[in-house]
């Protein structure tokens, strides 16, 4: 994505010179064809990225929250333990 910017400018350079009026879209079609697949490929990919992170995280929470209750149950014997040799 950080290479979006250059590609932008280079595909709209020969659009900017262009006088207004009489359509100048028409007549860039094209290279605003090519940029907005550019940026929908680049939105789909960051989508994309973000999900397989959202995944991620959500499993490492998940094996957290069971580490974190083996430590409790391990905690709670122990205190059982000591409290039935006394």
């Amino acid at each position: 994505m950080r290479i979006l910017p250059a590609v932008a400018a280079a595909l709209l350079a020969g659009c900017a010179n262009l006088p207004l009026g009489n359509a100048p879209l028409e007549q860039c079609r094209a290279e605003t064809a090519s940029l907005n697949a550019q940026l929908a490929t680049a939105i789909a990919e960051r989508e994309r990225v973000t999900r397989t992170a959202s995944r991620r995280e959500e499993a490492l929470r998940r094996q957290l929250d069971a580490l974190k209750a083996i430590e409790r149950s391990i905690l709670e014997r122990d205190d059982r333990v000591r409290s039935e040799t006394r």
